[in-house]
């Protein structure tokens, strides 16, 4: 059984199209790599209990150096790491979390956290009705719910969302050794062929905010159904400053770089 793909864009442009409904993974029938023949020490594996607190770390330590929101925002790690570890907590009890690995080191390098958007709405639901932290992240959880909603309104109208019908593909990301030999895409291509379509999942959420991806969804054809939100269209005005040309520089820097105050 094949999924749906949808994906979100955060980004200062307008884009919003209905795209052709692609069957997901054109080469499904390609078994993944767990292993890379050029670094043949890194290994995907399911999230477990003895490595919950690394892949916590990690997240937090790559999600608040590298991703263009959480710079705008300011959100320290901190704050960020609570809502990392519930996450994963989450993910590792659903079997939904996969981390890329060090066998040598047992240095956790990568992750690709997945969500059922079930359990996803009803995070973001608490945080809207204040039951979490009001800090940086209710920032970020504001413009998320918006793309929700949109997916909401186009997709379950007429009925309510279910559990095991989308599956929402939350963070992934590698530390920056290892982010050129494409270890998102195997770790992406294992969890779907592996979990989310033995699990009988219809769609497939994705949000991309990192430029590389945003890039990859703008212009890969067929990705699927395409919703576009504008950063300058948020009522924050941290969110609104973050441009294209921030996006350029910091993928040409490889490295975080402070917003714009323009």
């Amino acid at each position: 059984r094949r999924a749906d793909i949808v994906r979100m864009l955060l980004s200062p442009a307008v884009l919003a199209y209905p795209g052709p409904q692609r069957e997901i993974m054109s080469d499904a029938s390609r078994q993944p790599r767990s292993k890379d023949a050029s670094n043949p020490a890194l290994v995907i594996e399911r999230f477990d209990a003895a490595h919950l607190d690394a892949i916590v770390e990690c997240i937090t330590e790559l999600w608040i150096s590298e991703n263009v929101i959480a710079r705008a925002l300011g959100v320290e790690a901190d704050e960020y790491r609570p809502g990392a570890r519930q996450l994963c907590e989450r993910a590792l009890a659903d079997g939904l979390g996969l981390m890329l690995r060090e066998p040598d080191t047992d240095r956790v390098v990568g992750f690709l956290n997945v969500i059922d958007l079930v359990d996803e709405l009803e995070l973001l639901r608490a945080r809207q009705a204040g039951a979490l932290p009001a800090d940086h992240m209710a920032r970020w959880a504001a413009l998320l719910w918006s793309g929700m909603q949109w997916y909401l309104d186009t997709y379950h109208r007429d009925r309510p969302l279910r559990r095991g019908e989308t599956v929402y593909y939350d963070i992934g990301g590698t530390v920056a050794e290892h982010r050129s030999a494409g270890w998102i895409n195997r770790m992406t291509m294992e969890m779907t062929l592996k979990v989310v379509m033995p699990r009988g999942y219809r769609r497939i959420l994705f949000i991309a905010t990192h430029p590389h991806s945003v890039h990859m969804t703008r212009t890969i054809p067929s990705i699927g159904q395409i919703h576009e939100l504008r950063f300058a269209d948020s009522p924050d005005p941290d969110l609104r400053r973050i441009t294209d040309q921030d996006a350029a520089d910091f993928t040409a820097a490889g490295r975080p770089r402070a917003p714009r105050s323009g």
